[in-house]
């Protein structure tokens, strides 16, 4: 097949489609493009630029971290220059276009067939790259530069067939993933853009696909599985980008995405802190911000426990107040051990909260400390590993529920049921119940463990931690218990790692229950912490 062919097979509706699609005035674009090609400068989100001359890279011999060569590999600059054709001069939008043609036929000769270059087939990494193919190849036709004519764009009709069909391979489809999501509207999308009856299968195959991962993507609650509030924003995105299908004939995926958008926005809107950002649950970044909730009382429980969470927020003391209960194991995607987790908001601050995404290297050190249980609120067994493969479970998912004024949870990822029990009778004068129990007739070591960016200190039978002038929080067990500090790690922004100490309350050896814990969250001790110890935290 030739470019001329394939763009002569464009339909009217795909013409409207890239139009409305693309904004030409981009001056963010326009900057990272003369940057590459004229500074030879790539500069890739979260990321230090890095010198690149993108027409003679050899696509393999450069150290960086796989999401900055996951970035690379999709050929964002196709992007770059349809996003800021409108800011370029005559002499740029002629050399630009070129260049791209040449960075293009670059990537084909030095990374297509080869498999040192990193991340060359990523599932991910794939399906963006014949997005932005596609995309600038009809953008450029439509703009009247002479992608028809010039022969070094003649393999590009072959390439993005060649990706369509790669991408239709079961074996290269992340099913039941944010991946596979993609991969499925992309499909779709282009085969949508092009009459032809070569593309119906890709068409047919990829309407299929894209149904079964919208109704497995989310729960009938709306709430999406893959374990992050960073997620479910993300997610919300792609539900609504479902509605770019309908001018493209599309209707049905359309009309399936609308049955999950309100919902997915309220859960979005309640999981949002009173501050404005999402909580740094699972593969969360700091600072990503969410969607503002309407208090409907003084406090709200927000049941959303056959997805497994339940959120309370309102005014205690007269201050904002949130707290999340998280047991959840729908994926195994951006999934932490964070089961019967609590995730507190007081005051304007975490003062319970989780360490963060760190990378998306699961072999790093510091990455598995964030994702462990001494970077979560949670409970756990002394010596066990959990299960972090939803296929282990046997079936047997954590669970929530509501019970009046108590949230109790169960999770099953260990060799013991645990089961953890939040009383917030007290909460109007700002104390709760955390109880936390190991079913079995074995004698299990029980831990609780307690993260905070605020700083712990150990008073007698209790952890202190500053809140604000006047007050800290203290957490005061019930029983004898041991202190255990141990050192993990807070990630608020990607790649960028911090030292904290986390504590874990154990039961002292000899008592008559090892398997039990119980204590006190109290959020206005008058004890300043600060004048007791000094701030354990480094």
């Amino acid at each position: 097949m030739t470019t001329k062919e394939i763009l002569a097979c464009a339909t009217p509706e795909a013409i409207q489609y890239i139009k409305k699609a693309v904004n030409s005035k981009n001056k963010a674009d326009y900057q990272k493009l003369k940057k590459l090609f004229d500074g030879k400068q790539f500069e890739a989100k979260n990321f230090d630029d890095s010198e690149l001359d993108v027409l003679t890279f050899d696509w393999q011999n450069l150290e960086r971290d796989r999401n900055w060569w996951w970035q690379l590999q999709a050929l964002p600059f196709l992007n770059w220059f349809a996003n800021s054709l409108e800011l370029q001069s005559e002499e740029e939008r002629a050399r630009y276009f070129s260049y791209c043609l040449d960075a293009v036929h670059c990537w084909i000769n030095h990374a297509k067939q080869n498999k040192e270059s990193p991340l060359v087939w990523h599932d991910h990494a794939a399906a963006f790259r014949v997005r932005n193919l596609t995309n600038w190849l009809l953008f450029c036709h439509i703009a009247e530069l002479p992608v028809s004519e010039d022969a070094r764009a003649e393999p590009l009709a072959n390439l993005i067939v060649e990706h369509l069909d790669w991408l239709g391979d079961d074996k290269h489809y992340s099913k039941h993933t944010n991946h596979g999501f993609d991969q499925a509207m992309i499909a779709l999308t282009i085969g949508l853009m092009f009459a032809r009856d070569d593309f119906g299968s890709h068409r047919q195959r990829n309407r299929e696909r894209l149904k079964d991962e919208v109704t497995f993507a989310f729960t009938d609650e709306g709430v999406h599985k893959e374990n992050s509030p960073g997620y479910q924003k993300m997610m919300l995105g792609r539900l609504k980008q479902l509605r770019t299908l309908a001018p493209l004939g599309e209707q049905e995926i359309l009309q399936l995405g609308k049955r999950y958008i309100d919902k997915a926005e309220a859960f979005l809107r309640a999981i949002t802190l009173p501050n404005g950002y999402l909580p740094m649950i699972g593969d969360t970044r700091g600072e990503d911000e969410g969607l503002a909730y309407v208090q409907k009382k003084e406090i709200d429980v927000l049941d959303y426990s056959a997805s497994g969470y339940v959120i309370v927020r309102g005014k205690v003391l007269d201050k904002d107040f949130h707290l999340i209960f998280k047991a959840s194991h729908l994926s195994n995607y951006h999934r932490h051990d964070d089961d019967l987790s609590i995730h507190l908001y007081f005051d304007d601050k975490i003062i319970l909260g989780d360490g963060g995404l760190g990378s998306h290297n699961e072999k790093d050190k510091k990455r598995i400390f964030l994702r462990s249980n001494l970077s979560h609120n949670v409970p756990y067994i002394v010596g066990e590993e959990p299960i972090r493969n939803v296929v282990h479970l046997n079936g047997s998912h954590p669970k929530v529920f509501v019970e009046k004024n108590k949230v109790v949870g169960e999770a099953f990822g260990y060799s013991a049921p645990i089961r953890r029990e939040v009383d917030l009778a007290n909460l109007p004068q700002g104390k709760f119940i955390i109880k936390d129990e190991v079913k079995g007739e074995e004698a299990y070591k029980l831990a609780a463990n307690f993260y905070s960016t605020l700083g712990f200190v150990k008073s007698q039978n209790s952890l202190l931690a500053p809140i604000n002038a006047v007050s800290s929080l203290r957490i005061s067990s019930k029983g004898a218990v041991e202190f255990n500090r141990f050192s993990t790690y807070f990630s608020s922004k990607f790649t960028q790692f911090s030292k904290i100490n986390c504590f874990s309350l154990v039961a002292k050896d000899g008592i008559e229950a090892p398997n039990k814990l119980e204590v006190e969250i109290d959020l206005q001790h008058p004890q300043r912490c600060s004048m007791i110890f000094p701030d354990y935290s480094f």
